[in-house]
């Protein structure tokens, strides 16, 4: 019940409730935040293909570990970021924060189960939206976080996250330029 305790402190001191995540750097809550966020992809991408329990665990340890190399990989980015800022943090502390922002994810969830349950609606349509909106959320939600943990501006807590998708977003890039390129040499 942690996680429930940890809710309503944000509830009422958002500062306070990131400074103690921050201070206990629980590994569990980060894989909890992590897990929740690969379901919500799996969940939001799958839910109407009729997947069979053995595919569902695949995917979601699939997902889970590329939400925590994700993970990793992005903390460690905005702590070398925060740190040229002279900002003093660690990337367990923002590791555990990023898992912590894996829980908005759940979203995806709702959105997925409502698509689903109502095909008439076309809400397919919508999904783009669905997954921009649920980034919003995650980058102002860490945005914030940053922000009240190292009391430092919105304009570089922000640059600390954006410092990070740019190479986030150059290895997503390679991997799929080198995933296509292995696929047509094999074929070819």
């Amino acid at each position: 019940m942690h996680l429930f305790k940890l809710y309503f402190d944000y509830m009422n001191d958002p500062a306070k409730a990131v400074q103690t995540l921050l201070h206990e750097r629980s590994f569990a809550l980060a894989c909890a935040g992590y897990f929740v966020a690969a379901l919500g992809w799996v969940l939001f991408f799958n839910i109407g293909d009729g997947l069979s329990p053995v595919s569902l665990v695949v995917k979601l340890a699939i997902v889970f570990a590329a939400e925590l190399t994700a993970g990793y990989f992005i903390a460690s980015l905005c702590g070398l970021f925060l740190d040229f800022s002279n900002v003093q943090t660690s990337p367990a502390k923002l590791f555990v924060l990023i898992g912590s922002a894996g829980f908005i994810k759940s979203l995806l969830i709702a959105f997925a189960l409502i698509s689903a349950a109502v095909p008439s609606a076309h809400l397919g349509w919508l999904a783009p939206l669905a997954l921009l909106g649920v980034f919003g959320l995650q980058l102002g939600y860490l945005t914030r976080a940053i922000k009240r943990a190292y009391h430092i501006s919105y304009s570089r807590a922000f640059g600390a996250w954006v410092f990070t998708v740019v190479p986030v977003m150059a290895v997503v890039m390679l991997t799929g330029v080198f995933f296509v390129w292995a696929i047509m040499w094999l074929f070819s």
